[in-house]
């Protein structure tokens, strides 16, 4: 089968054009990033790992649990009892609330996938990619940006595309 085949193949199986204003750059970016997981996921048999969302989710279980058991104790034991439990509760939700945001910003930085592509049999290595995108606003320039890890040697390497 050949490359245009491929394509073909790829475009036709549960493709439905979306239609949205070529002047909404975050529309434009949402729109590509789709594309191109779902060009990964079934052209290269890639499957989606979720660690840096169920790591950002971690993250904002336990701020959302330090300020439920602020409320609990406040309502159990009125404020002036509970004053340092409030006060200990708001201080560990704004850390924690930094952390997400440092996590944010140097972990997940623009990441909108993560795949993996298993070993063989399951048994093997696996390859590792994190795919990244910006659209800056007020600018026509996309940026693509695929850092792949290779699982036999642990081999780094990053590709960026500018179009």
């Amino acid at each position: 089968m050949a490359a245009s085949d491929k394509r073909k193949d790829f475009m036709a199986e549960d493709y439905e054009p979306v239609n949205i204003d070529k002047w909404d750059g975050n529309a434009v970016k949402n729109s590509i990033d789709d594309n191109i997981k779902n060009l990964l996921k079934k052209e290269y048999n890639y499957t989606e790992d979720f660690t840096l969302v169920d790591q950002r989710l971690i993250l904002c279980t336990v701020a959302c649990l330090l300020s439920l058991f602020a409320v609990v104790y406040d309502y159990f034991y009125p404020f002036p009892s509970s004053k340092y439990v409030l006060a200990s509760c708001s201080i560990s939700y704004f850390v924690v609330s930094g952390l997400l945001t440092l996590f944010s910003s140097y972990r997940e930085k623009n990441i909108f996938m993560t795949g993996v592509q298993r070993g063989i049999a399951g048994l093997g290595p696996n390859d590792y990619i994190y795919v990244s995108s910006s659209l800056p606003k007020y600018n026509h320039m996309y940026t693509l940006q695929f850092k792949f890890i290779d699982g036999k040697n642990n081999r780094e390497t990053t590709k960026s595309i500018e179009r």
